[in-house]
């Protein structure tokens, strides 16, 4: 085995460690949350529904998977600051942070109000970049930590009703890389995950009562299908592992090819 060079971490196993998943009481932050933990990472939850964090929660405990949660809303950024904080204190710093939570927005631009958009940037951006920042620093400390935003297909495109949401998510990408580009000499690696349609529960049931929009995602697939939850989790865990250490600052499309079938 080659060594790591002097003043570089070497590869850090998932065992053992602390994984923090915001927006991980749900989707695919919760099976994110499973995966994390099945293979051997400690886990703290976040999110602001506190009914699905128990729930959560009691399968991850039901799992052997030692697990906390904390209750947190991105669009309150003290509470955000403060949240992060206490799960540093409790736990010391995080390995890995991974922002899955979010929300979306199906709405014509000239429909727009300023309180959707500001509810939808306010999570997407605001309250991850000052998650983020809080975690890094802990990072930051011991020289080591790893990033996982959540992008979107649509950062790389668009449609009618997407405009606010694509506009986030494209965000997301490039303050992806834009942290990588800075915190990379700190020892923090920053990357993001862009999955199209997920057969997530709720993304089931809405394509089980609009069947047109299951239609209009697979037209705009090459692949032919809607992602299913294990395409995710699968390059998350890559881009969560040792293996992907030499990797920042990068988007990685799990959208069957999406991006380009304009």
């Amino acid at each position: 085995m080659i060594a790591a060079p002097a003043g570089q971490s070497a590869t850090v196993p998932l065992e053992g460690s602390l994984s923090v998943v915001i927006g991980g009481n749900q989707g695919i932050g919760a099976a994110l949350a499973h995966e994390l933990g099945r293979h051997g990472s400690r886990v703290v939850i976040a999110g602001r529904n506190e009914t699905t964090l128990k729930e959560t929660l009691e399968a991850l405990t039901e799992d052997g998977i030692e697990a906390d949660v904390r209750t947190m809303d991105l669009t309150d950024v003290a509470g955000v600051q403060q949240g992060c904080q206490a799960i540093i204190a409790d736990h010391g710093a995080p390995r890995l942070l991974v922002n899955a939570a979010g929300g979306s927005l199906k709405k014509d631009a000239l429909d727009v109000t300023p309180d959707e958009w500001d509810q939808l940037l306010d999570t997407h951006l605001r309250g991850t970049f000052f998650a983020t920042q809080a975690m890094a620093r802990a990072m930051v400390e011991v020289g080591y930590g790893k990033v996982i935003n959540f992008s979107s297909a649509w950062a790389s495109t668009a449609a009618r009703g997407r405009s606010i949401y694509a506009t986030a998510k494209a965000g997301v990408s490039h303050m992806t890389a834009a942290l990588a580009v800075e915190w990379a000499p700190l020892g923090v690696r920053v990357n993001a995950v862009a999955p199209t349609a997920t057969m997530t529960p709720r993304v089931r049931q809405r394509h089980q009562e609009t069947p047109d929009a299951a239609a209009f995602s697979i037209q705009r697939i090459p692949l032919g299908r809607i992602a299913e939850v294990e395409d995710v989790t699968n390059a998350s865990m890559f881009l969560a592992s040792s293996e992907s250490d030499f990797i920042t600052g990068q988007t990685l499309y799990v959208d069957g090819g999406w991006q380009y079938a304009k």
